[in-house]
Protein backbone atom coordinates (compact mmCIF):
# COMPACT_ATOMS: atom_id res chain seq x y z
CA UNK A 1 0.00 0.00 0.00
CA UNK A 2 1.27 3.05 -0.83
CA UNK A 3 -0.13 6.84 -1.59
CA UNK A 4 0.12 8.76 -4.94
CA UNK A 5 -1.31 12.34 -5.81
CA UNK A 6 -4.09 10.02 -7.67
CA UNK A 7 -5.13 7.96 -5.17
CA UNK A 8 -4.30 7.89 -1.43
CA UNK A 9 -4.36 4.17 -1.06
CA UNK A 10 -3.01 2.15 -3.63
CA UNK A 11 -2.15 -1.10 -3.16
CA UNK A 12 0.88 -1.07 -5.83
CA UNK A 13 0.23 -4.36 -6.98
CA UNK A 14 -2.27 -6.92 -8.65
CA UNK A 15 -4.00 -9.63 -6.51
CA UNK A 16 -4.87 -13.33 -7.59
CA UNK A 17 -6.96 -15.66 -5.02
CA UNK A 18 -7.51 -18.94 -6.43
CA UNK A 19 -9.80 -21.29 -5.06
CA UNK A 20 -9.83 -25.03 -6.18
CA UNK A 21 -12.92 -27.13 -5.78
CA UNK A 22 -12.04 -30.80 -6.11
CA UNK A 23 -14.80 -33.27 -6.01
CA UNK A 24 -15.37 -37.10 -6.41
CA UNK A 25 -19.00 -38.60 -7.00
CA UNK A 26 -19.50 -41.23 -4.04
CA UNK A 27 -21.45 -43.98 -6.14
CA UNK A 28 -18.85 -43.92 -8.82
CA UNK A 29 -14.77 -43.28 -9.39
CA UNK A 30 -15.61 -40.22 -11.08
CA UNK A 31 -13.90 -37.02 -10.37
CA UNK A 32 -13.81 -33.42 -11.03
CA UNK A 33 -11.44 -29.96 -10.44
CA UNK A 34 -12.26 -26.94 -10.85
CA UNK A 35 -10.50 -23.59 -10.03
CA UNK A 36 -12.05 -19.98 -9.50
CA UNK A 37 -9.09 -17.30 -10.04
CA UNK A 38 -10.25 -13.62 -8.56
CA UNK A 39 -8.19 -11.47 -10.14
CA UNK A 40 -8.20 -7.80 -8.75
CA UNK A 41 -5.64 -5.49 -11.12
CA UNK A 42 -4.04 -2.75 -9.93
CA UNK A 43 -4.92 0.53 -11.57
CA UNK A 44 -2.98 1.65 -14.65
CA UNK A 45 -1.98 5.21 -13.71
CA UNK A 46 -0.14 7.30 -16.21
CA UNK A 47 3.32 7.85 -14.68
CA UNK A 48 3.08 11.42 -16.64
CA UNK A 49 0.10 12.33 -14.48
CA UNK A 50 0.52 11.10 -11.12
CA UNK A 51 3.69 12.78 -10.41
CA UNK A 52 5.17 9.63 -8.65
CA UNK A 53 9.52 9.24 -8.23
CA UNK A 54 11.47 6.87 -7.27
CA UNK A 55 10.27 3.00 -5.45
CA UNK A 56 6.77 4.14 -6.32
CA UNK A 57 7.99 5.10 -10.36
CA UNK A 58 9.37 1.69 -10.74
CA UNK A 59 6.31 0.03 -9.05
CA UNK A 60 4.08 1.85 -11.56
CA UNK A 61 6.29 1.15 -14.45
CA UNK A 62 5.77 -2.77 -13.30
CA UNK A 63 1.91 -2.26 -12.95
CA UNK A 64 1.76 -1.11 -16.50
CA UNK A 65 3.88 -3.61 -18.14
CA UNK A 66 2.14 -6.40 -16.31
CA UNK A 67 -1.13 -5.12 -17.81
CA UNK A 68 0.41 -4.68 -21.39
CA UNK A 69 1.57 -8.31 -21.00
CA UNK A 70 -2.04 -9.33 -19.97
CA UNK A 71 -3.36 -6.90 -22.96
CA UNK A 72 -0.70 -8.85 -25.35
CA UNK A 73 -2.52 -12.45 -24.46
CA UNK A 74 -5.77 -11.17 -24.82
CA UNK A 75 -5.48 -10.27 -28.31
CA UNK A 76 -2.94 -13.33 -29.25
CA UNK A 77 -6.43 -15.04 -27.84
CA UNK A 78 -8.39 -13.61 -30.15
CA UNK A 79 -6.14 -13.60 -33.26
CA UNK A 80 -5.47 -16.79 -32.52
CA UNK A 81 -9.63 -17.67 -32.55
CA UNK A 82 -9.71 -15.89 -35.98
CA UNK A 83 -7.24 -18.13 -37.38
CA UNK A 84 -4.69 -15.80 -37.84
CA UNK A 85 -2.13 -17.02 -34.99
CA UNK A 86 -0.36 -19.68 -33.18
CA UNK A 87 1.55 -18.49 -30.58
CA UNK A 88 0.07 -17.23 -26.98
CA UNK A 89 2.81 -15.16 -25.20
CA UNK A 90 1.65 -16.66 -21.62
CA UNK A 91 4.97 -16.83 -20.49
CA UNK A 92 5.81 -13.02 -20.83
CA UNK A 93 4.72 -12.70 -16.83
CA UNK A 94 4.19 -14.15 -13.89
CA UNK A 95 0.32 -13.05 -13.86
CA UNK A 96 -0.19 -14.51 -16.97
CA UNK A 97 1.37 -18.14 -17.09
CA UNK A 98 -0.84 -18.11 -13.69
CA UNK A 99 -3.96 -17.27 -15.17
CA UNK A 100 -3.17 -19.46 -18.39
CA UNK A 101 -5.73 -21.83 -17.68
CA UNK A 102 -8.04 -19.18 -17.22
CA UNK A 103 -7.95 -16.71 -20.49
CA UNK A 104 -7.30 -19.42 -23.02
CA UNK A 105 -8.67 -22.49 -21.38
CA UNK A 106 -11.59 -24.64 -20.75
CA UNK A 107 -13.28 -22.12 -18.93
CA UNK A 108 -15.74 -19.04 -18.40
CA UNK A 109 -13.98 -15.66 -18.48
CA UNK A 110 -15.62 -12.50 -16.87
CA UNK A 111 -13.91 -9.26 -16.74
CA UNK A 112 -15.37 -6.55 -14.44
CA UNK A 113 -14.41 -2.78 -14.63
CA UNK A 114 -14.50 -0.17 -12.18
CA UNK A 115 -14.55 3.06 -13.82
CA UNK A 116 -14.42 6.63 -12.80
CA UNK A 117 -17.59 9.52 -13.42
CA UNK A 118 -14.68 12.23 -12.85
CA UNK A 119 -13.73 14.29 -15.51
CA UNK A 120 -10.01 14.25 -14.02
CA UNK A 121 -10.06 10.17 -14.90
CA UNK A 122 -11.89 10.53 -18.18
CA UNK A 123 -8.29 9.23 -19.70
CA UNK A 124 -8.33 6.05 -17.41
CA UNK A 125 -11.70 5.32 -17.81
CA UNK A 126 -11.25 5.53 -21.40
CA UNK A 127 -8.30 3.32 -21.18
CA UNK A 128 -10.20 0.80 -18.90
CA UNK A 129 -12.97 0.09 -21.34
CA UNK A 130 -11.14 -0.48 -24.13
CA UNK A 131 -9.54 -2.91 -22.09
CA UNK A 132 -12.65 -4.52 -21.17
CA UNK A 133 -13.83 -4.27 -24.74
CA UNK A 134 -10.49 -6.28 -25.86
CA UNK A 135 -11.24 -8.74 -23.28
CA UNK A 136 -14.94 -9.50 -24.64
CA UNK A 137 -13.58 -10.41 -27.45
CA UNK A 138 -12.04 -13.53 -25.31
CA UNK A 139 -14.02 -16.80 -26.79
CA UNK A 140 -13.69 -20.13 -24.81
CA UNK A 141 -15.34 -23.59 -25.28
CA UNK A 142 -16.27 -24.94 -22.35
CA UNK A 143 -16.14 -28.56 -22.64
CA UNK A 144 -17.13 -30.84 -19.31
CA UNK A 145 -14.17 -32.77 -18.61
CA UNK A 146 -15.03 -36.34 -16.19
CA UNK A 147 -11.60 -38.22 -14.58
CA UNK A 148 -11.66 -41.78 -13.66
CA UNK A 149 -9.76 -43.09 -10.69
CA UNK A 150 -7.99 -46.06 -11.66
CA UNK A 151 -6.79 -48.17 -8.25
Amino acid sequence: MSSTPLNQSSSRSHAIFTITIEGKHIDSETYFVSKLHLVDLAGSERVSKSNVEGSTLVEAKHINLSLTYLEQVIIALHEKALGSRKHIPYRNSLMTTILRDSLGGNCKTVMVATLSSDVENLEETISTSRFAQRCSQLVNEVIAWIYYLIF
